[in-house]
């Protein structure tokens, strides 16, 4: 074990220990805390789990898959693409998947790919997972096709957006930082989903699925879970 991994054993280890509780709850590392702590700028209380940095939603995603294994919607095991992967979650479904990771950058990943011209062939993943991505990329059409191509029939994706409104905003000739911050969230985002977004999973040939928290979640789960920010867990079947 190297230095830097005995290290950040110890250092989770000592936060789990000083901020364990029960006021929150982290279904990625299954354990209780007494605080979470403010994420985001501006700053989102209660957003990042201490113990293993998990945010809203990956909190979200997380239980509502939970929700659909046991519901028989969503299938265990098999092969997982996990593009731009998110640490805190990747660890967990590595107990459950044969996992790749992918993105654009080669830092800490095994394949370097873009999500608009994956380089696997055909229906090659049971899974994909491609969190907070799409609203990175201006040919988000492709990225979903290109997501379709390299999934089995009955094989599903996660495809989580920050979703504001009925009707997704855009104009791809927007450039200037400050004006995309204002009105997409982020000066590297190219659009604000709204929740029409739909149309663009079922364009693709998904059968898409808008999971609301509020249909599984009871109140005081969703207090302790802390996904304020997030309203729904946005899947993509591949039915044929």
């Amino acid at each position: 074990m190297s230095v830097v991994h005995l290290f950040d054993r110890v250092f989770c280890f000592v936060v789990r220990i000083v901020f364990q509780g029960q006021k929150f709850y982290c279904p990625l590392c299954n354990r209780g805390y007494s605080v979470f702590f403010q994420m985001g700028n501006p700053p989102r209380r209660n957003a990042r789990c201490p113990g293993c940095g998990s945010l809203e939603r990956h909190r979200l995603l997380w239980t509502g898959m939970e929700h659909l294994y046991k519901k028989g919607i969503l299938k265990k095991g098999g092969r997982l693409l996990h593009l731009a992967p998110e640490p805190s979650i990747a660890r967990r479904l590595r107990e459950v998947y044969e996992c790749i990771t992918a993105d654009r950058a080669p830092m800490n990943v095994q394949v370097q790919t873009d999500v608009t011209k994956l380089c696997f062939a055909d229906a090659c993943f049971d899974v994909v997972i491609c969190n907070h991505v799409l609203e990175h990329v201006p040919d988000d059409r492709k990225a979903l096709s290109e997501i379709y191509r390299v999934l089995k029939p009955g094989g599903w994706a996660s495809l989580q957006v920050p979703l504001v409104g009925e009707h997704t905003q855009e104009d791809l000739s927007i450039v200037d930082p400050v004006i995309r911050a204002r009105l997409y969230g982020q000066i590297d985002h190219v659009r604000q989903y709204g929740y029409d977004f739909m149309k663009r999973i079922n364009a693709a040939g998904f059968d898409a699925i808008f999971l609301k928290k509020n249909s599984f979640l009871i109140p005081s789960e969703l207090d302790r879970l802390s996904v304020q920010c997030e309203d729904v867990v946005i899947l993509g079947l591949k039915t044929r």
